[in-house]
């Protein structure tokens, strides 16, 4: 089994890395979560109400606003959501840029779905992305590894299983309905 990687910036003490690597899971964490997941749907509908229903219009905003959602918790420190990042995704465990990477990825993603009308390339990536990510953090919990999720940043810390595997389901599943349907 290979050790684990853990990079402690020169000024950043030991106990705050091991805040964002060990999860808290609350009552108030869930909360916090689900409010983040709600205002994601209330932007999303306000979003295709203003652009106009129809087709998969809905979905691509959803995905859209997900992203770049996401994408932003992860840019107010994109040095600590690397950190974490690596300790359960298999492409930044092995590739260390992809963890810095990833959040770019994702807001470009968010910024495609927004302008995307027909966005069948753009949903074969996302899935490639999410099933990758997703297949990381199945392997974790297979481990039964206690590792915080980072992709809502230092904001919510629950466990990996709780958060990142419906970030990386979810989007996975919306682009392959969407490239089906």
């Amino acid at each position: 089994m290979e050790p684990e990687e853990h990079i402690i910036l020169d000024d950043e003490p030991q106990a705050q890395h091991d805040q964002h690597i060990h999860p808290v899971e609350t009552q108030h964490e869930y909360i916090k979560f689900a409010a983040v997941l709600f205002a994601i749907l209330l932007v999303s509908v306000g979003v295709t109400t203003l652009r106009g229903w129809g087709g998969n219009r809905f979905a691509n905003d959803f995905m859209a606003v997900f992203f770049v959602t996401f994408a932003a918790f992860k840019f107010i420190n994109i040095e600590m959501f690397a950190i974490t990042y690596r300790t359960y995704d298999i492409l930044a465990k092995k590739i260390r840029p992809w963890a810095y990477a990833f959040p770019f990825i994702e807001a470009f993603l968010g910024l495609a779905y927004f302008i995307s009308t027909d966005a069948w390339q753009l949903n074969v990536i996302t899935m490639l992305i999410t099933g990758t990510a997703g297949y990381g953090v199945w392997k974790e919990l297979r481990r039964k590894s206690n590792f915080t999720c980072a992709c809502l940043g230092p904001f919510i810390r629950l466990p990996l299983s709780k958060v990142s595997f419906v970030e990386d389901a979810a989007m996975f599943v919306m682009a392959t309905i969407m490239l089906i349907g």
